[in-house]
């Protein structure tokens, strides 16, 4: 190849190095925006009563993303993947459905584990849906660390 041959391919080169280094900034700035258009943080909504826990409102879309279940309390008994423990005081809770993506945490009160199923002394009564899908990122909603 000559000379001028290799000229012109280097300048070709350099040409579209060019065009796509003018396009990407473009088409990264548009791969962001339907994804920042759907960030929405969850609702904190404080406690009503002094050493209360906070009501979290998670959207529709954060419910989705971490695969939100819920099962309601039946005869005293909940899924093990419902307890939580406070890290403060060892003291046992579930979160609680509210309504709609609302949820609160309430202590509980263990009688018994027996493999995968928590048997309550006290706590919510039954029928009461709590959160067994997506706890720890409820969790982490309350405490403001995740936008769920």
């Amino acid at each position: 190849m000559s000379a001028a041959g290799l000229t012109a391919d280097r300048k070709v080169a350099a040409a579209i190095v060019a065009s796509l280094l003018a396009v990407a900034p473009a088409a990264c700035k548009q791969a962001e925006l339907p994804e920042t258009e759907h960030y929405q943080a969850s609702k904190i909504t404080p406690a009503e009563e002094e050493g209360g826990h906070p009501v979290v409102t998670l959207t529709k879309l954060g419910a989705e993303q971490i695969g939100l279940e819920t099962e309601p309390i039946a005869k005293r008994t909940i899924p093990y993947s419902a307890l939580l423990y406070d890290a403060a005081g060892g003291q046992p809770y579930v979160f609680v459905n509210t309504e709609g993506l609302s949820f609160h945490r309430e202590d509980v009160t263990v009688d018994t584990i027996d493999g995968d199923v928590v048997n309550l002394s006290d706590g919510p009564d039954d029928g009461t849906e709590v959160v067994t899908v997506g706890l720890p990122q409820v969790h982490g909603a309350e405490l403001e660390y995740g936008a769920y």
